[in-house]
């Protein structure tokens, strides 16, 4: 006998079993926390209702929400193998349907005006942990936010500039997802014994060595945990209103490409495997909790451009192969209760600083490609089209959260970032489950490795831009007809 499946239903945990148990037998479910400590104590031990071959417990059973809980079944004397966690949710409380726009054309925005004038539909903005939350309140700076049974408290002047972004982004009919992100030093100051608590406890993170910037999720300790999880509910409760007060968002990306962890989401070293499995269930609450809220939310997986190849190959500890990741993720959530995983693909050329990826020689055509890049996206598209990967019988979808094509200056390298572009949206159009190309960049970032990714030149003599680059008049007409009828991207 085995657990099926767990369904998280309004008041109660719905365990199903492989068979009835049988009437002279005595079965129990023990609830644990998903906090990835050594050892881990049960919460608490019940005695089910029985209804054929599912067990019924109590939802709030233990003060808090079982949705995020995991659950082992025992029968008479033996622990039963099988799903451990709750991988179906019932009666959330927002469902409207997840958007569909009329393009996959996106950007991170500078500017809303001009964003509109593009006809910008996707974007993906990120959010930092320890800028929203705060270890106290702030007198006149603080939301106060009561979530199962404790409050936690928001910081009032950046919740309401995150909110002009999202409402500014939303008025102009964007699809949103958030990229959530656990960074000491963001864009506010983040109260030392507060980074204590959130930050991954194996963080190994230094300012001056590049590993500094983003440490992983702390899903390792009960305040962690918790802190983490009103952070995930805050920002859901908040932009999915059905009044859209604040915006909307509808994405969440956990992470940045953890496939080079070390540096976008620092948990000290680790092996492949126990660095996804802790990936693994920061990506399961996040979904549980949001998708309490919203029933519609999606989440995804950052990755780079690497593929069978890691970053770093001498630094197996710090660095993974991004395919190896993906399919040990799909086993755990096999194994122990499925997660609705999508992903996040960052397809920059071979070389960030040359833009003419259909050149890239390590972007193979074939599965066992070491990088991915525009030229062979089709190889990302064959890999999740394969049966293990489906999600409910079907596809994950995938969407092209962060990439952009560099120029040098002159106008011939103008062009040819314009070109990249278009016969990028090329490519991307002929896979309909890419739902969204998110470019990268609005402007060009005089900060940003001596790249110029931008849609706007930057002028080479102090602030501010100067004026459109070719690739802005490409990006305009993208998705647009001519008198033919035909699309622009087709000419490119």
């Amino acid at each position: 006998m085995t657990v099926k499946t767990i369904i998280a239903a309004a008041d109660t945990i719905r365990i199903r079993l492989d068979g009835a148990i049988p009437s002279d037998a005595t079965g129990k479910v023990i609830v644990f926390s998903p906090i990835l400590a050594e050892e881990v104590e049960p919460l608490t031990t019940l005695t089910p209702a029985v209804e054929g071959d599912t067990l019924v417990i109590p939802r709030f059973a233990c003060g808090r929400d079982g949705v995020c809980l995991s659950y082992g079944v025992q029968v008479d004397d033996e622990l039963l193998e099988g799903i451990q966690y709750v991988e179906a949710i019932e009666g959330s409380q927002r469902n409207f349907p997840y958007p569909v726009v009329d393009t996959k054309k996106g950007l991170q925005v500078v500017d809303y005006k001009d964003a509109k004038e593009l006809g910008v539909r996707h974007s993906a903005i990120n959010v930092n942990e320890g800028d929203f939350l705060m270890l106290t309140p702030e007198e006149g700076n603080t939301i106060f936010f009561e979530y199962e049974g404790r409050t936690f408290y928001f910081r009032k002047s950046h919740v309401e500039k995150m909110d002009e972004t999202f409402i500014g982004l939303s008025e102009i009919g964007c699809v949103i997802s958030f990229i959530l992100l656990n960074s000491p030093h963001w864009r506010c100051h983040i109260d030392p014994a507060f980074w204590e608590i959130i930050k991954h406890p194996a963080y190994t993170g230094k300012a001056d060595d590049g590993t500094g910037l983003i440490s992983a999720f702390n899903l390792v300790t009960e305040e962690g945990l918790a802190y983490y999880r009103a952070f995930i509910a805050f920002l859901t409760d908040r932009y999915t209103r059905e009044d859209m007060a604040y915006g909307r968002v509808v994405g969440m990306i956990v992470s940045n490409e953890v496939d080079a962890g070390y540096i976008w989401a620092n948990s000290g070293d680790m092996t492949m495997e126990e660095y996804v499995t802790e990936y693994a269930t920061a990506l399961r609450v996040t979904w549980q909790t949001a998708a309490s809220i919203y029933a519609n939310m999606r989440v995804f997986v950052s990755i780079d451009h690497f593929w069978t190849v890691a970053m770093d190959e001498n630094q197996p500890l710090r660095y993974y192969k991004t395919r190896d990741m993906l399919v040990f993720l799909n086993e755990l959530a096999t194994e122990q209760g499925q997660i609705p995983w999508h992903i996040a693909h960052h397809p920059y050329p071979e070389d960030l600083n040359f833009p003419d990826f259909w050149n890239d020689k390590l972007a193979t055509p074939d599965d066992d490609a070491p990088i991915i890049t525009f030229k062979n996206l089709e190889v990302l598209a064959r890999f999740i089209y394969r049966p293990e990967f489906l999600l409910n019988g079907e596809r994950r979808r995938i969407i092209l959260s962060e990439q952009g094509f560099n120029s040098h200056w002159t106008p011939e390298s103008e062009i040819l970032q314009a070109c990249a572009y278009g016969r990028a949206y090329r490519k991307i159009m002929e896979i309909p489950e890419i739902d969204s190309f998110i470019l990268h960049s609005h402007h060009d970032n005089a900060f940003e490795f001596g790249l110029n990714l931008g849609l706007w030149r930057r002028k080479k003599e102090g602030p501010g831009m100067d004026a459109p680059k070719p690739m802005y008049y490409v990006f305009k007409a993208i998705d647009q007809k001519d008198e033919k009828g035909v699309y622009h991207w087709e000419r490119y």
